[in-house]
């Protein structure tokens, strides 16, 4: 063979062998192993294949729990906000996490590799397959793999950092429209837009209406979100703790109650109403409580402020060491530490402009 043919085949032939005896690493050999599983997975769901039977009943013992919901009662749920499909798919991903469960596993026996993402959602398809009746089976997994698509595209999707964050959602919710079509994307999504619609009308609300009297502001702030909400506002009311009520109604409130001047009597009626009279009494004792150890800590400040400019000759260890003698002979030796830990923190936080 000619010298110059040579010089040219020759580096590619080294390439050639490099790529077959280069020794794979440890990521590689994972990554290898992940898609051989997810390859083997795909072979055993084909109900022609030998392995189907185990493979089915590997899923049903990997994804099954007690009292499971029914396709008219996982429809109805998430049409009401009372149930999230895409909660209820990550949770039957957690159970892929590791591989095959442990209660598959005979006991003594090695537990399989982790589990691809790949072979894991295979194993869904089978499992939502048999655990449905047709059609109903096939609407899940046209929804389970809506879902996948699109969230695929959002993972390599990346807006500016600078985008607005209404812009932001608008974009969100537009790009779920391409994978889902509008009936769908209520389903899975709508719950999550309502609300977040909710909470920008509320937001603009609030701020508009601190002039209106409060009872009509409170009877507003909750038809506005009851119309925002529908079908979904029995879910978030069934929901919504006490206290995130009461602290809702004491905001709509408060414009009111300071240019009445009868906050503290107000507040104390809510609470009644919410918690209850014993509930309101104990509430109330804390806030006297706190208000005792403000005081507290206020007359300390200012004799330490004083001390301050009367020790100013001393050492800086003899001004230390009187400050604390203060600070324990006034706020008592517990809250006297805890006092000096907070100031400490408050220190570091001004130190590396977190504050």
């Amino acid at each position: 063979m000619d010298r110059r043919k040579l010089l040219y085949i020759l580096p590619a032939v080294i390439l050639v062998l490099l790529w077959l005896f280069w020794p794979e690493s440890e990521d590689d050999k994972k990554l290898r192993n992940l898609k051989d599983q997810a390859r083997r997975a795909a072979m055993a769901a084909n109900p022609q294949s030998g392995e189907y039977r185990e493979f089915v009943e590997t899923n049903r013992k990997l994804f099954s729990e007690e009292n499971m919901y029914s396709f008219s009662q996982l429809m109805e749920m998430a049409r009401t906000g009372r149930l999230s499909l895409v909660a209820e798919l990550w949770k039957l991903r957690t159970k892929c996490n590791g591989g095959v469960d442990a209660a598959v596993v005979a006991e003594g026996a090695q537990k399989p590799p982790a589990m691809s993402f790949d072979e894991c959602n295979i194993r869904i398809e089978n499992f939502l397959r048999q655990q449905y009746p047709a059609p109903d089976n096939e609407k899940l997994i046209a929804l389970f793999r809506n879902y996948m698509r699109y969230e695929d595209a959002m993972r390599r999707f990346h807006l500016p950092d600078n985008t607005p964050m209404a812009e932001r959602l608008e974009f969100i919710k537009k790009k779920r429209r391409e994978f889902f079509n509008d009936a769908d994307a209520q389903l899975v999504f709508g719950y999550e837009e309502a609300r977040q619609a909710a909470q920008d009308a509320l937001a603009e609300f609030v701020k508009n209406s601190a002039s209106m009297p409060a009872d009509a502001r409170v009877k507003k702030f909750y038809d506005i979100r009851k119309n925002m909400l529908g079908d979904y506002n029995a879910a978030v009311n069934e929901s919504e703790p006490a206290y995130t009520r009461y602290e809702t109604e004491v905001m709509l409130r408060s414009d009111e109650m300071q240019r009445q001047g009868n906050g503290v009597a107000q507040t104390q009626a809510m609470r009644e109403k919410y918690f209850g009279t014993e509930a309101a009494k104990r509430m109330a004792q804390v806030d006297r409580e706190i208000q005792q150890e403000r005081q507290k800590i206020d007359a300390y400040e200012a004799a330490a402020q004083k001390l301050a400019r009367e020790t100013a000759n001393l050492s800086e260890a003899e001004r230390k060491t009187k400050l604390t003698e203060l600070r324990t002979t006034m706020l008592g030796k517990e809250e006297a530490e805890a006092y000096e830990r907070r100031m400490q923190y408050e220190e570091y936080l001004r130190a590396n402009n977190l504050k």
